[in-house]
C-alpha cells in the first residue's frame, strides 16, 4: 500500500509542475532569441567586402546593429585588434555609418592607359624656294673722248663723281665713284619711279643729261652711263655736246629727263667788263669835277 501510495505522489506530482517547466523553457528561449538576434543579423546581413583606399586602409561602415565584437569577428580579428587599429576602449559607443578601420594593404593598382599611337605624318613636299627677281640701276661715269655721249670701247672709267639715287620720299643711295669698279649696281629696288643725279666738276662738261627720272618694274636692271669731258680753263670757244642716254638697258626700264639737256658755253667777257668800269670811272671824275668847282665858288 506505501508502494502504490509514494508511486501516486511522485505522478502527482510531476503533473502539476510539468507546466511551470515548459513555461520557463519558453522564457529561457525568448530571452535567448532576444540576446542572439543582433549575432543571428549580423550573420544574415555579411558586412561589404571592404578594400585598400589609396593609403593602403581598410574601412568598414558601421551597420545598424552593429558592435565591436560583431565587427572584428567579421573581419577576422580580435577585439584588441579592432580598438587598437582604431584607438578606442572597450567602452566606446559606435553609430551606424561610423567608419573603422580593420586592416591594411596596398593600395589599388591604377588601371594605366596605353597610349595611342601616334600618326607619323608624311614628310613636307619640298618646294623650289622663289627667289624675287633683281631690281637694281647700275651707274657708271666715263670720259668721252670722242664726245658722242656713248660709252665706247677705250673710254676710260671717272673717278670721283658722286651719284644719289632718290624716290619720292627719300633718298635710297648714295655712291662716288673710284674709275675702276664700276658698274656700280643699287640692289633690291622695288619697282617703282627713281631720280639719278650725279654730281659736276670744274670744267667738267656733260655729254649726256645728269639728272634723270626712271620707271622701274620688278625684274628691271637699268644701266645708265653718264660721260663728259674737261676744257682748259679760259678757253674762249663754246662748246655745245650732245645729249644722249647710255643705250645700255636691260628689261626696257623707262628713263626719261627731268630737265633739258644742259650746254656749256663758254663766251669773252673781257670787253662787256671794260664798258663798265670805264663808265664807272667817268662817273667818278665828274663827281670829283664837280666837288673841286663847288669848293672853289664857295671861296671865291
Amino acid at each position: 500500500m506505501k508502494t502504490k501510495g509514494i508511486g501516486r505522489r511522485a505522478s502527482g506530482v510531476g503533473h502539476r509542475y510539468t507546466p511551470y517547466v515548459i513555461r520557463n523553457i519558453l522564457i529561457c528561449c525568448w530571452l535567448g532569441a532576444l540576446l542572439w538576434r543582433p549575432l543571428l543579423a549580423g550573420a544574415q546581413e555579411p558586412l561589404p567586402t571592404a578594400t585598400p583606399d589609396a593609403d593602403g586602409i581598410i574601412y568598414v561602415e558601421v551597420q545598424p546593429n552593429d558592435s565591436l565584437w560583431s565587427i572584428a569577428a567579421a573581419a577576422g580579428l580580435t577585439l584588441n585588434q579592432l580598438l587598437e587599429f582604431n584607438g578606442l576602449t572597450e567602452n566606446a559607443l559606435i553609430q551606424p555609418g561610423q567608419r573603422l578601420i580593420v586592416g591594411y594593404g596596398p593600395p589599388p593598382v591604377t588601371p594605366t592607359t596605353e597610349p595611342l599611337p601616334t600618326a607619323t605624318l608624311p614628310p613636307p613636299t619640298p618646294r623650289p624656294t622663289q627667289i624675287p627677281p633683281r631690281t637694281a640701276i647700275c651707274l657708271l661715269a666715263y670720259h668721252d673722248q670722242d664726245r658722242d655721249g656713248v660709252f665706247d670701247a677705250g673710254e676710260n672709267l671717272r673717278p670721283a663723281v658722286a651719284f644719289t639715287i632718290f624716290d619720292e620720299t627719300a633718298v635710297i643711295a648714295n655712291y662716288i665713284t673710284d674709275g675702276r669698279s664700276e658698274p656700280y649696281c643699287v640692289e633690291g629696288l622695288a619697282g617703282g619711279r627713281y631720280h639719278v643725279t650725279r654730281s659736276i666738276g670744274p670744267n667738267e662738261v656733260l655729254t649726256n643729261d645728269g639728272n634723270w627720272a626712271i620707271s622701274l618694274r620688278q625684274g628691271d636692271v637699268a644701266q645708265l652711263e653718264f660721260g663728259s669731258y674737261l676744257i682748259s680753263p679760259g678757253a674762249g670757244m663754246a662748246i655745245a655736246p650732245t645729249a644722249t642716254l647710255a643705250p645700255i638697258r636691260l628689261n626696257q626700264p623707262t628713263a626719261t629727263p627731268t630737265a633739258a639737256p644742259q650746254t656749256s658755253t663758254t663766251t669773252m667777257t673781257t670787253p662787256r667788263n671794260t664798258i663798265i668800269l670805264l663808265t664807272a670811272g667817268l662817273v667818278v671824275m665828274i663827281l670829283l669835277v664837280a666837288v673841286l668847282f663847288l669848293m672853289i665858288r664857295r671861296e671865291l
